[in-house]
């Protein structure tokens, strides 16, 4: 129950800093929120506290979509399609840690 909590503050954390960098195109800050993001899932919180997840297979698809496109959008030219990208797929990992 406590590795719950601590992911659902590090999603929390990742969100006050991400969505104003998704807002104001400014990858560096939404660098301190996909840091926070990743957390649970480095420590393996994620996997003690989401052990029903239906699809993990597909989860891991898509979480490591969703940073792909972070990283060409932190290290490339600033495309409103990769923030858009990491953006939709950031709120679909997150719907889906919800769940």
């Amino acid at each position: 129950m406590m590795d719950r909590k601590i992911t659902l503050v590090c999603i929390f954390i990742a969100g006050l800093f991400i969505i104003p960098g998704l807002i104001f195109n400014l990858p560096i800050i939404a660098l301190f929120g996909v840091i926070a993001d990743f957390l649970p899932l480095m420590f393996g919180w994620l996997k003690k506290a989401f052990v029903m997840m239906s699809f993990p297979l597909a989860f891991g698809i898509v979480v490591f979509f969703t940073y792909l496109f972070f990283v060409v959008w932190l290290f490339g030219p600033r495309l409103m399609s990769m923030r858009i990208l990491f953006g939709e797929l950031w709120f679909l990992t997150v719907i889906a840690r919800l769940t």
